[in-house]
């Protein structure tokens, strides 16, 4: 008899934390990654990565398929750079964001990141670069309403 309370008031609790999840997930706004541009392919990709990850760790907001989305994200990235010599080479990157409406296109954010690397081998931290500017731009995004 013992362990039939148990399992009930156990039983329970799972109930509710799954309920409370479910009140969670709907208090948070859905959007959507639109369309990228970058200089090349692999970039490109690098950008629709950075934003997928990145914008699923902003606070408030879930990533949802297009369909189902209140606003949708573009991102591009406006310039990709090495610049110097040997030891004193950088890898500078910045991505230009606009979050807006799925339904009639109003923007309503416009955002912006820079990052910089340092070193002599900066081009394979590229990836890493185009993530912290994306990282960046979406900073205000979690301390704003849309």
């Amino acid at each position: 008899m013992r362990h039939v309370g148990w399992s009930v008031l156990l039983a329970g609790a799972l109930l509710w934390v799954g309920h409370v999840r479910d009140a969670e997930a709907q208090r948070l706004t859905p959007i959507a990654i639109g369309e990228t541009a970058a200089p090349g392919e692999i970039v490109e990709t690098q950008l629709r990565e950075a934003l997928s990850v990145e914008l699923d760790a902003v606070r408030g907001v879930r990533v949802t398929p297009t369909p189902h989305a209140q606003y949708v994200l573009r991102g591009s990235v406006t310039r990709l750079e090495v610049r110097g010599e040997a030891e004193r080479r950088q890898l500078e990157c910045e991505v230009s964001l606009v979050v807006a409406d799925r339904r009639g296109g109003a923007v309503r954010m416009m955002l912006s990141g820079r990052a910089v690397a340092r070193g002599p081998e900066v081009e394979r931290l590229g990836p890493q670069v185009v993530r912290a500017a994306v990282r960046g731009a979406l900073r205000p995004l979690g301390s704003q309403s849309l």
